[in-house]
């Protein structure tokens, strides 16, 4: 484990890593009111379950089922949180997502080394208490190693992960991507774990796995639906070809359908200009 100077804001402020899961200790958060978690022993002594939740404000009105299955969650299992972790490069786009939401989050000043998403540059703010939050980079290089599995010493101090180096580690290479951490074993559990999980008839033997330690792999029911369009085209396909192969080459009309329209759209093309 790679213990780091301690800066000097953080001296008498041990609660922000006095934890010895090598996860939570290096996470900078604050809750639904905005209000910093000053002592992780307190804010999750109770806690087996962390969703990691990456988000952005793009296309996030389109995810309000996600959104209210993961707020139930919080509210029916006391056990679970959530915490959402921003891609945005703005603050104040960032928070809008989260603002009605008793979701933790992790802290924006934190120099997260997001490509932007948006036009013009990244806001540029300062780094909170003096910390050297660990980048994207250092850990997709593996200039910074964290190990997973085992505790740490809650005394020591560690260079907390940036909301870039979080996303890295969850492996969310878009958005939203949710990966699910057990703070008994002190490890992921699931990665890319699938929105439909959260829904209120499936959750609670998924949260019974998580809890075992398990992670739930790709069903056939996965499979089967991801691919559903894809099978109902090939299963077209091959009816055809084999209503084809029974009445002969003159039954294949397909082609000529096709030239018809083609044609025709050259046609309605001409006749616009």
């Amino acid at each position: 484990m790679p213990v780091a100077d301690l800066p000097q804001d953080l001296i008498g402020c041990s609660g922000l890593y006095n934890s010895p899961d090598p996860l939570l200790r290096r996470l900078r958060l604050v809750d639904h009111a905005s209000a910093p978690v000053t002592n992780l022993q307190r804010a999750f002594g109770e806690t087996d379950l962390i969703v990691l939740y990456a988000g952005s404000a793009q296309g996030s009105n389109n995810l309000t089922d996600l959104h209210r299955n993961l707020t139930g969650l919080m509210i029916k299992d006391k056990a679970a949180v959530v915490i959402y972790v921003s891609t945005d490069v703005d603050a104040k786009i960032a928070l809008a997502v989260s603002a009605q939401q008793p979701w933790y989050r992790m802290i924006f000043e934190d120099d997260s080394d997001f490509a932007p998403l948006a036009k013009g540059e990244p806001e540029v703010i300062e780094i909170a208490r003096g910390e050297d939050f660990v980048p994207a980079m250092e850990i997709e290089t593996g200039a910074e190693v964290v190990t997973y599995g085992e505790e740490e010493d809650p005394q020591d101090y560690v260079r907390p992960l940036s909301r870039a180096g979080v996303s890295i580690t969850m492996q969310a290479y878009s958005t939203p991507s949710i990966a699910v951490y057990n703070l008994k074993t002190h490890e992921f559990v699931a990665r890319n774990v699938r929105p439909m999980y959260f829904q209120a008839d499936k959750i609670g033997q998924h949260l019974s796995a998580w809890r075992k330690g398990d992670a739930l792999g790709v069903g056939f029911k996965d499979i089967v639906d991801r691919l559903k369009w894809p099978l109902i085209a090939l299963f077209i396909a091959l009816l055809y070809h084999a209503y084809v192969f029974m009445n002969g080459e003159e039954a294949n009309f397909l082609p000529k359908l096709l030239d018809q329209i083609s044609w025709r759209s050259r046609e309605l093309m001409g006749q616009a200009f």
